[in-house]
Formats: structure tokens, sequence, C-alpha cells
């Protein structure tokens, strides 16, 4: 096997190896936190800001009725809250309560961030640089992937 193969082999098993210590870290975060895992997720996708309900299922992979106990019970923790479109008032946006998310949930996952950012300091600017546009792509082909496993 060339030397180019198997840096790619290696490099495929340590993004395999990654991922399944993901999902072990989002498992663990969510019991520090008291939420499940699909709410721990839905809280990391209300981060990026507010959405429709909707959208939040969709974005979650999870149905419109699911969404609804996944809302309620993170609506109940005092982590999100309901307001209706200013525009369309049947439609409902889900808003993260910021100050709750900052004192309960950014805790849990801080020691991660330091760590990650002593690792980052041992690479170049370019180095860093590359780094981000290979896990930009990754994060693309994952998107593509979900994608097509959902609509399968």
């Amino acid at each position: 096997m060339s030397s180019r193969a198997e840096a790619i082999n290696g490099l495929l098993d340590a993004l395999r190896r990654a991922n399944v210590l993901t999902v072990s870290m989002s498992q663990a975060a969510a019991e520090r936190i008291g939420v499940n895992t699909t709410d721990l997720h839905c809280l990391n996708l209300l981060s990026a800001g507010p959405m429709t309900a909707s959208e939040l299922a969709r974005q979650a992979g999870i149905t419109t009725a699911s969404i609804t106990g996944v809302i309620d019970r993170l609506e109940a923790a005092g982590y999100v809250r309901r307001e209706r479109d200013t525009a369309d008032r049947r439609k409902v946006v889900v808003s993260l309560i910021l100050e709750r998310a900052v004192a309960d949930v950014a805790p849990v996952f801080a020691p991660l961030i330091k760590s990650w950012r002593a690792a980052m300091s041992d690479y170049s600017d370019e180095e860093l640089e590359l780094i981000k546009t290979f896990l930009t792509k990754t994060e693309d082909i994952f998107t593509t992937e979900v994608t097509n496993l959902r609509t399968r």
C-alpha cells in the first residue's frame, strides 16, 4: 500500500474514532445537563439562531410531532421560548434562552473547548486554515450524506 493510501486510511480511521467519541461526548454531556441527547442536539442547533418548530424538526431529523415534545421539555427546563412569528402568526419560532444555556450548557463543554484551543496552539496559521478547510468539506459531505439517507 502506498504511503498516500496509508495516510488516507489512517485519516479515515481517525475520523471514525472521532465520530464515535463525539456521540459519547454528547451522551455524557446530555446526562450531566439533565436532558436527553435529542434535546441537547436541538439546543446546539438553536445556538445558531431562532428557527421555526418545523425547521428545527427538519434539521434535527425528527418528526414535527416529536419536535413538540422536545420543545415542551426544553421550555419547561427554561432553555427555550416559543414565540409567534410576527410575519406569519401560524408559525411558532423557537429561541434559545442564552442566559440559561450559558449557565448550564457552556460549563459542560468548557473543558473540551479549552483542550481544543490548547491543541490548536501547536499549529501554524496556515495549518489551522488547512484543517478548517478540511472540516468544512467534511461538514458538506455529512450534510449531503444525511440528506441522502433521509430521502432514500
